[in-house]
């Protein structure tokens, strides 16, 4: 699977440039937040924070996208 995260459509704005990339790519891999946070080991609180960009954790940031099967230079 191929994830494309250059087109983000969301209505939070924040500083963090990954927090929407890691938004869209949980997205279009189809995952809730609950799905995703178990898949990775991560809190729900943790992946909310990663997606609001309050949290830039890299190693966090590593297993979501090993989490996507996605190269982490597509959300950072």
């Amino acid at each position: 699977m191929t994830i494309s995260v250059s087109e983000l459509n969301s209505d939070h704005e924040t500083d963090a440039p990954f927090a929407k990339k890691v938004l869209t790519a949980r997205t279009l891999a189809g995952y809730t937040v609950e799905q995703l946070a178990i898949t990775c080991g991560l809190t729900t609180t943790e992946i909310h924070a990663l997606e609001d960009g309050t949290d830039s954790d890299p190693s966090r940031i590593r297993r979501v996208a090993a989490a996507l099967h996605i190269p982490v230079e597509t959300v950072i």
